[in-house]
């Protein structure tokens, strides 16, 4: 079913109900605008009026009457002193109304932003998997811009048919006929309105598509413009990025085309009433039936009403670009389940830290099987390394300590309970991360560390870096813990964005490591010093590593070697290496590689 133009959708409503306040403000002073019309018809009837009865009375020569003449003068100038209160009284409500709705507007956006940000951040990490970058960034800022038009919709829908009513009324008043005659375009231009509308939404939708595409193609490869050099790509790129370009250009071409026909054809549908009252003027005025005050009124007047007409033409148009961001809004953010509303509520008071995988499953959306069947347990303060091929699914089992995802069947049990039925934010504030693949954002040292644990004191956040070997480093820098990173920590090395990582999971506390082999990019005497401090962290500790070397998955309590989804085996380093199976077999040939590879 068609939505009117006029009718705002009840997801805009209720986005406006937070600015109730400002907008009713804006609003009345727009009613009151829009309602001066009418005395500004009616004030410039009386100037003509006044001005043609002292100019018969100047034409009477000597038989004019002085005192008709002073007296009509005095009337005169009461009338031009009414005209100036009249739209003093209209700039002051029109500031009002720009001040107020500007306000709301503005505020809404903001508010608007925020919440979005904070819908983000507690939808499922999968969410994120599917969207580009770019693509929700462009929601958050295009479609937010557009929405705040959302202010301007309320306002517009008031004033223009006020505007047109209250000028239709004075030209009643003036002579009923005309009209009667500029009633007839009425409908003509409501068909011509309604028809741009289903035509603008479309183009419009397919604009912000283009938008969010171009933006998120964008957002790619500034992100990825090293890669791109690294392969000389540039030339290959910089057309798709064409490709991409002109398709967005050929969109907002289309829509350019739907919003500039729409104003000239209202104003052409106005002109020709107004051509049409002005003959039908002049036909009365030849049979004494109008004057030339009317006729200044009626021009004046009709004019109105075409303001009025030509506004909802463009009522018409930004109604159809905010109802395609506000459904573009809901769709990729607001409608979407939050990740609380899958958890559980339940908390533990006394956490020992007992991990149990028990027969877990996990098949992605798209249908991938990353675990089949995956059991083990991880005893408070011991240490477990997953080790196996790259996708045998490592990664997705740190994913789902965290829940990230959910498991497809079986059950992971921390001290006995069903993870499912803790609260998100309780688990993961149980839980310290350090990935392979460092983020940090680009404030200071400082605040990237205490990221692990706000309320943590100076002294806290400078004995973390010290245990992470990374207090020479930051002391060295100008400002120390205060040095600013740059975006994504470009000031800083892969090592020392590591070791930064590192303290920001030692600065937690937690009661869960989850180390996705944390000592990678680390020199050998970096790589020495950190394991001792992650050693003395871990103890009385739960860990679980995911282990690229095995000479790092050989210092773990147990082992589980997974291929294709599935534990392979799992024990001691030293049971496994008595047991002579695969992972023996793996650790020979990686002891052998690496031995040579150090020796060469």
């Amino acid at each position: 079913m068609k939505r009117s133009p006029y009718k705002l959708d009840p997801r805009i409503l209720h986005e406006l109900r937070g600015q109730k306040r400002f907008i009713t403000l804006g609003l009345a002073c727009t009613v009151v605008t829009a309602s001066l019309y009418g005395a500004t018809i009616t004030l410039l009837k009386k100037c003509v009026e006044q001005i043609e009865a002292i100019a018969r009375e100047a034409g009477l020569g000597p038989k004019g009457n002085p005192l008709v003449q002073a007296e009509n003068l005095q009337v005169l100038a009461w009338v031009c002193v009414a005209v100036v209160i009249n739209f003093f009284l209209r700039y002051f409500f029109t500031r009002g109304s720009v001040l107020y709705l500007n306000i709301a507007s503005n505020r809404l956006t903001s508010d608007l932003r925020r919440r979005l940000l904070n819908r983000l951040l507690r939808l499922p990490i999968g969410y994120f998997s599917d969207k580009r970058v770019g693509a929700v960034q462009s929601v958050v800022s295009n479609d937010v811009n557009v929405f705040q038009m959302a202010i301007g919709i309320i306002r517009e829908s008031i004033e223009a048919p006020l505007k047109a009513t209250v000028a239709l009324i004075a030209i009643f008043f003036i002579k009923w006929q005309l009209a009667l005659i500029t009633l007839l375009m009425v409908p003509i231009l409501a068909v011509v309105i309604q028809r741009n509308n289903s035509r603008m939404k479309s183009a419009t939708h397919q604009v912000q598509e283009n938008l969010a595409e171009v933006g998120a193609t964008t957002t790619e490869l500034l992100q990825g413009v090293r890669v791109v050099k690294a392969f000389g790509a540039e030339e290959r790129t910089a057309e798709e990025y064409a490709t991409l370009n002109e398709r967005l250009f050929d969109a907002q071409l289309r829509s350019a085309k739907i919003t500039a026909s729409l104003r000239p054809m209202v104003e052409l549908i106005g002109a020709s009433a107004l051509a049409l009252v002005f003959y039908i003027s002049g036909v009365l005025a030849s049979k004494g039936q109008l004057q030339f005050a009317d006729v200044a009124a009626l021009a004046f007047a009709m004019d109105t009403v075409n303001q009025g007409f030509r506004s909802l033409g463009s009522l018409s148009n930004t109604s159809a670009q905010v109802q395609t961001a506000v459904d573009r809004l809901y769709s990729n953010v607001f409608d979407l389940p939050e990740e609380s509303s899958l958890s559980g509520s339940q908390t533990l008071s006394n956490v020992a830290g007992r991990l149990e995988f028990k027969e877990v499953s996990f098949t992605y959306p798209d249908g991938t099987t990353a675990l089949e069947s995956v059991s083990f347990v991880i005893e408070p303060g011991e240490s477990l390394a997953l080790v196996g091929p790259s996708g045998s699914g490592k990664s997705t089992v740190a994913d789902l300590v965290q829940r990230f995802y959910e498991p497809s069947s079986g059950q992971i049990l921390l001290d006995g309970v069903d993870i499912r039925e803790l609260d998100v934010e309780f688990l993961r504030g149980l839980v310290g991360v350090v990935p392979q693949h460092t983020f940090l954002f680009a404030g200071s040292i400082e605040d990237n560390v205490r990221l692990g644990s706000p309320k943590a004191t100076d002294s806290e956040v400078h004995d973390a870096l010290a245990k992470a070997n990374a207090l020479e480093f930051t002391l060295s820098m100008n400002d120390r813990e205060s040095s600013s990173l740059g975006e994504r920590g470009t000031k800083l090395s892969g090592g020392q964005m590591q070791r930064v990582a590192i303290a920001r999971a030692i600065l937690r506390q937690p009661k869960l490591l989850l180390l996705d082999e944390a000592t990678s990019a680390l020199d050998a005497t970096s790589e020495k010093l950190v394991t001792e401090a992650l050693e003395e962290v871990m103890h009385n500790r739960t860990t679980l590593f995911i282990a690229h070397r095995l000479t790092t998955a050989a210092r773990a309590d147990k082992i589980v070697l997974l291929n294709r989804g599935m534990v392979v085996e799992q024990g001691s380093h030293q049971e496994l290496m008595a047991k002579n199976g695969e992972y023996a077999a793996l650790f020979r040939v990686f002891s052998s590689g690496l031995f040579e590879t150090e020796a060469s």
